[in-house]
């Protein structure tokens, strides 16, 4: 190797190997400089193409040109993903962290500025705005067709999707577009790398060595919002009930199941199988009947769901289906399941 050369980044080949390309080092350029530029490169190709690793199926991305941002207005469904953590829980103040949400909404344009408005289910709004920066100063700032959310250690806590004893990130970068669909979707990449550890007092950090770079990227979906539609949680839960149902429906078809249902709750009643099939028709998506019971004169119906708004539909619905006489909730059963979600008991009593 010739005096002023620095062995680069690994290269990617077309069998999948890996070659080493030789940067030149002008004279008169600092090596500090030099280790800079690797590590941005590096960076780069750790990274991979825009749709790496996306899941199959998903609709395609819809990437703006160049460092103009991508259209990003629009509402979108709350949820448990980053999306809604970076994009809105961060810039909204709220004064009750379980109210729930119908929505938020992206408005403005990206290349300039974002509105940000959470929208409760009780009509109640709050208000926040991002700036557009730079990789080191704003909200967010654009590049290759995404935009990026700048100076956030909010990814973080999701590290431990990809941590493992062989993979611990040291850097993150979050990345946004809309697809096709219309839906808001995120890429967070976490990278790993060797470094040269230099010590030069309280601070300082180790040196990343070229051609270690190793990047997991976590894809999540924020979609977009139809005032006719459930939650997406709440539709992936029915979805899971459903099933559920379905298997169960199967296995009560099986004599040794039937024998152990009967020992362990007596005989077939006719009408306690059919106030559970009056409460299974009046449940809102959502929502997973738990159990029937006959208490006093009437019926304890336990439900579990995961919005409280979720439990008056449900009572509405329960009050259509057929002679009721008497409808309430139970006192002292709501509570809530390790997973988050409430659990109540609802009393109803039929006609004769």
């Amino acid at each position: 190797m010739r005096r002023g050369a620095l062995l680069g980044i690994g290269e990617a080949t077309a069998d999948g190997t890996a070659t080493a390309v030789v940067v030149s080092r002008p004279v008169n350029m600092p090596l500090i400089r030099i280790l800079a530029l690797v590590f941005l490169a590096s960076m780069a190709l750790a990274c991979g193409g825009a749709t790496k690793g996306m899941p199959r199926g998903w609709p395609d991305l819809v990437l703006a040109s160049d460092t103009l941002c991508p259209d990003v207005a629009g509402r979108y469904f709350d949820s448990s993903e980053p999306i809604t953590f970076l994009m809105a829980k961060r810039r909204v103040a709220f004064d009750n962290v379980e109210a729930d949400w119908a929505y938020f909404e992206l408005a403005g344009h990206a290349d300039s500025a974002l509105t940000v408005t959470v929208v409760f289910r009780d009509s109640v709004e709050r208000t926040g705005t991002m700036r557009k920066g730079t990789e080191y100063d704003g909200d967010y700032y654009c590049s290759d067709g995404w935009l990026r959310v700048a100076g956030s250690g909010g990814p973080s806590r999701w590290a431990s999707e990809v941590r493992d004893q062989d993979f611990y990130p040291k850097r993150h970068a979050v990345r946004l577009a809309p697809n096709e669909d219309g839906a808001l979707v995120a890429r967070l990449d976490f990278t790993d790398y060797a470094e040269i550890t230099v010590w030069c007092g309280d601070g300082c950090k180790g040196v990343p060595i070229p051609g270690t770079f190793d990047t997991r990227s976590v894809w999540t979906m924020a979609e977009k919002f139809d005032p006719d539609l459930p939650p997406p949680v709440a539709r992936a839960r029915q979805r899971v009930a459903e099933q559920t149902a379905a298997d169960l429906e199967r296995a009560k078809a099986d004599r040794v199941w039937q024998q152990n249902d009967e020992a362990e709750n007596g005989p077939p009643d006719p009408e306690r199988d059919a106030v559970r099939k009056r409460a299974l028709s009046a449940l809102v998506p959502g929502m997973l009947l738990q159990g029937v019971g006959p208490n006093a004169n009437g019926w304890h119906l336990s439900v579990e769901f995961d919005e409280l708004h979720q439990l008056e539909a449900y009572m509405t619905r329960l009050n259509g289906s057929g002679s009721v006489a008497e409808l309430r909730i139970a006192p002292l059963y709501r509570t809530r399941t390790t997973q988050g979600r409430w659990t109540d008991v609802v009393f109803i009593r039929y006609e004769p």
